[in-house]
């Protein structure tokens, strides 16, 4: 795989992340840096809760997405950065966001093989399985892991063959909530249909298809779905126009609108004041 379509593997579940922003680019180090030693030691804690309980799927999942949360939200936000200054420092983030998420991606599929004993063979196999509708947050944080692994390994072979899982996983749980935390289902898929490798002819108009569902979904308030549709579509296309009126869109959404949003909208933010400040590294046609 080239370095363009290594690139372009970026997706869009830290749309609900719930870590605490800060302010500014540079305020965004500090606070990774403190982020880094007091969140890891909460998971020790949550480790040992499944020693305690290992037969509790919810115990799994919790400790699962507060795993891919820390990773999107610090970890991978960092070595986005440093990688334009410090590529080893960046290189080294990046493993360890590997680890987590290959850690998380554990975890929910031991959750779900409680739920179903069969569930991985119906996934690999992409078999029908009787899911039901409380299994969303465990299908859409599995599907997290698995991309966390695909763009934390800069797009490694042995993971990407999770890209097929991922679209399994994400099409499952919107037959079943569609409408899940604001459209977050729609907000995955359409990054999915963006990094498509099939060579699907249709794949950039379902991308877009389900970004106008997750809009829809999100009231026009979620900021990370037009950030990402920025970089990963118009960087792509190398479309500079269009990145400019969507990360322009993105900084005039008025993110004290939606409560529930505003902790991923403040960090959707610093990316997209970020990327605007590398427009000419971005775009060089």
């Amino acid at each position: 795989m080239n370095n363009t379509s290594k690139n372009k593997i970026y997706f869009i579940f830290v749309a609900i992340i719930s870590l605490n922003a800060c302010a500014s680019n540079k305020d965004l180090m500090i606070g990774a840096g403190i982020a880094e030693v007091v969140i890891p030691v909460s998971f020790k804690s949550n480790e040992n809760k499944i020693k305690k309980d290992p037969l509790n799927s919810e115990v799994y999942l919790d400790i699962s997405q507060n795993l891919v949360k820390f990773s999107y939200g610090i970890l991978m936000e960092k070595a986005d950065r440093l990688m334009y200054t410090d590529y080893y420092a960046a290189r080294n983030y990046y493993s360890d966001s590997l680890d987590l998420f290959l850690s998380s991606r554990r975890y929910m599929m031991q959750a779900l093989s409680l739920k179903y004993e069969n569930f991985e063979t119906a996934m690999m196999s992409k078999s029908n399985i009787d899911l039901k509708i409380e299994d969303v947050p465990y299908l859409y944080w599995l599907s997290g892991s698995m991309a966390g692994s695909i763009q934390a390994s800069q797009g490694d072979p042995e993971y990407l063959i999770d890209l097929s899982n991922i679209r399994w996983l994400l099409e499952n749980a919107i037959i079943l909530d569609p409408e899940w935390e604001k459209g977050s289902l729609y907000a995955a898929m359409m990054s999915v249909y963006i990094n498509d490798l099939s060579g699907d002819k249709n794949s950039e108009r379902k991308a877009l298809e389900y970004f106008s569902l997750a809009n829809s979904a999100a009231e026009g308030l979620n900021v990370s779905i037009y950030v990402t549709l920025a970089e990963s579509f118009a960087v792509g296309k190398q479309d500079k126009s269009y990145f400019l009126e969507l990360i322009n869109s993105a900084l005039a959404i008025d993110i004290n609108k939606d409560k529930e949003l505003k902790q991923a909208n403040k960090l959707a933010r610093l990316r997209a004041k970020w990327l605007l400040s590398r427009v000419e590294d971005l775009f060089y046609m």
